[in-house]
Order: C-alpha cells, then structure tokens, then sequence
C-alpha cells in the first residue's frame, strides 16, 4: 500500500460518498425482478513495445459490453452493483463504469434520445450541493447521451471535480463517472475520453473486439 495524504484520503471519502449503498443516492432505477444474468470480467492483453493492458466485458443476457481499462489504473469489480472502478495508482482519480436499468421517464417519445433533465435531476438528487458547470452531449460506441460537469464538496469539506457521462445502449444505460480534485479535473479528463473511445456494445451475442495496435 502506498502512503496517503490529506487531500488524498478526503478524495477517498468522496469515493465512498458515490457509491451505491454508501449513503448517496444511487442513479438508478428499482431493481428488476426476474432479470437475465449479469457477469463482468477482464483480461489481461500483451502489446508487443508497449506491455499490457485490461479489457473489462460485460455480459447481460444477450447484451454484451467492453472497454479498455486506461493503462496504470487498479482495477476494481462490483458485479452487485453492475460496476467497474478504475482508480489511478497515487489515488488522484476515479473512473467508475456502471451499467443500470433505463429510467422509465427518461426517453423522449418523440426523438427516441435520452432527457437531459432526467439525468440532471438524478444528478443533484444524488450531490444537493453540486454545481453544474457545463451540460454536454458525450458519445461513447456509437451511441449519444447527456453529460455533465460539476463541482461539489465531500462530507470533509474537501472540492471534488466530476464529468457524469449516461450513454444508451440496448442493455440499459451504461454511466461513465470521472471524480477527481478540482485542480485535477483537466489532467484526467483525458483518461476518461480514452476509456470511452474504446467503449463497444451488442445486442445479440458476442461482439468483436480488435485487439490494440501499437502503430499509428
């Protein structure tokens, strides 16, 4: 284990804040009854000059899901919880994957795209101190949802930097969740845009995955 400082550990309380069951709201709907089984694994992967990498895959039914875990993240799985969290190794970030059912009141009829105030009102109901800094459409397999930037403090006071992305996919709704100091925020954005760039889902099936290239 590596030593923690202060700020670091009023990070880790804000970890704990997020997380389903650990006093927060949970962006969720009520669980399913009778639901298809879940399973979510990863494999190791060697790229020749560059080392390894971790694919996450996620199995709901027939629905399938896969991405690739930024390389030097700690991995940790909840299949409880539907949930992948990547954790920076100096504890400077979180990236936290989460797959849940779709809100049945937050598609519009009419254009078939997902609320944005839905979301936005998940949002705050989860953080009543947040502020929304920035509203955006984030895209991730092909497939378009709202996102959100926002700021907000730990149960320690400590300020804590998020971008909430919620993508659509026939499984549910898949959430992509960067939390991060303030001063942070912009560095490990980049992780996060790289994870959801190697986002992949199916419908029926296996889906092909291609391996990663180390050339350009």
């Amino acid at each position: 284990m590596w030593p923690r400082s202060e700020p670091l550990r009023w990070l880790l309380l804000g970890l704990l804040a997020i997380l389903p069951g650990a006093g927060g709201q949970a962006l969720c709907a009520p669980a399913e009854t009778n639901a298809p089984a879940f399973s979510l694994t990863t494999t190791r992967h060697e790229l020749e000059g560059i080392g390894h990498y971790f694919r996450a895959v996620a199995t709901l039914g027939t629905n399938q899901l896969a991405f690739i875990v930024p390389k030097g993240y700690l991995i940790r799985l909840d299949e409880t919880a539907r949930q992948l969290r990547a954790v920076e190794t100096e504890d400077k970030c979180s990236i936290t994957v989460r797959l849940f059912p779709t809100p049945t009141n937050a598609v519009d009829k009419a254009s078939g795209e997902l609320k944005s105030s839905v979301f936005r009102g998940l949002v705050l109901e989860r953080h009543g101190d947040a502020r929304i800094v920035e509203e955006l459409t984030l895209s991730a397999g092909g497939s378009a949802g709202p996102g959100f930037d926002f700021v907000w403090r730990n149960a320690g006071g400590f300020p804590l930097q998020s971008r909430i992305a919620f993508i659509p996919t026939p499984a549910g709704i898949v959430e992509f969740h960067l939390l991060t100091s303030a001063a942070d925020k912009e560095e490990f954005t980049y992780a996060l845009n790289s994870l959801m760039l190697t986002f992949r889902f199916g419908e029926k099936g296996r889906i092909e995955l291609p391996e990663m290239s180390n050339k350009l």
